[in-house]
């Protein structure tokens, strides 16, 4: 027969595993607000950018590093997207290189494509509630 010290044992060590397995859900569905979030603010962003300055594609260091950002967030939770996040990035940083290369573009995103993605995965979100 187990006795009262077994069986608290056995309790908190299934607490303990139901603990990690809540706080690694739990952190996901945060990895997954904050990489939606910085994806779209690199979005507003960038459209900001654009509308005021007439669709001239110069170099910006500020939307560059915004797409970054972008990156590094969505690395944890989709590697392919963050992929497209990274040459975003690189695309900031000197648009004409890519611009004159029409095969490189294809790797840029557009930006109705990542605000399609982030409402994807908005609507995941809404699901898991």
């Amino acid at each position: 027969m187990a006795t009262l010290s077994t069986l608290f044992s056995g309790l908190n060590t299934a607490n303990s595993v139901i603990d990690k397995v809540l706080s690694k859900r739990g952190t996901r569905i945060d990895n997954k607000i904050l990489a939606i979030a910085c994806m779209q603010k690199a979005i507003n962003s960038t459209e900001v950018y654009l509308t005021t300055s007439n669709q001239n594609y110069q170099p910006n260091q500020e939307l560059s590093n915004l797409w970054l950002d972008a990156f590094v967030a969505m690395i944890k939770i989709d590697k392919n997207l963050a992929v497209r996040l990274r040459e975003k990035s690189k695309f900031w940083s000197n648009p004409y290189n890519w611009i004159e290369n029409e095969s490189s573009m294809e790797l840029v995103p557009s930006l109705q494509e990542l605000n399609e993605k982030c409402e994807m995965i908005m609507i995941e979100l809404e699901k898991r509630k």
